[in-house]
């Protein structure tokens, strides 16, 4: 929530407290959704948070391209997004997130679907020129350095 930092987590028995009804008039800022069962149509239960800053939904096992494309809703909030281990994502759902124009970190680490991975990080470099992509290098793709030099 804006201006508090706790964190509203489960109970050793996995309940949740009714401790966040004090903040119903308080924006919520981040969502942490990593290793949850969220989708496209889960999405739906979040969208209406307007001022949302942060989204981590990394690890998240439905987590694909149609889902990554109803993100445009946070195009002027959403500062930081973590993708990383989201193994339907692939390049065409990167692409989505050019609406994002506030993002200033992203975090794509570990995303096996998306080919060529290199060359999409100059394209999301392109498309995001203010964010910092973690998880990607330019050289991510290509030829081991022994194979590169034999065919120079």
């Amino acid at each position: 929530f804006h201006g508090h930092p706790e964190w509203f987590r489960p109970d050793r028995l996995g309940r949740y407290t009714w401790d966040f009804l004090r903040h119903k008039d308080v924006p919520i800022e981040c969502v942490d959704l990593s290793g949850s069962v969220a989708t496209y149509d889960g999405l739906s239960n979040i969208v209406k948070l307007r001022e949302l800053r942060e989204l981590n939904l990394s690890r998240c096992a439905y987590i694909d391209d149609w889902a990554l494309s109803r993100l445009h809703v946070w195009k002027d909030s959403l500062e930081v997004l973590s993708l990383a281990g989201c193994l339907r994502v692939t390049e065409r759902g990167l692409a989505c997130l050019h609406h994002l124009r506030n993002l200033k970190h992203l975090d794509v680490s570990d995303l096996p679907a998306v080919s060529h991975k290199g060359l999409v990080m100059i394209l999301m470099e392109e498309m995001l020129p203010a964010c910092e992509i973690v998880g990607i290098d330019y050289t991510d793709g290509l030829l081991h350095e022994e194979l590169r030099r034999k065919c120079a």
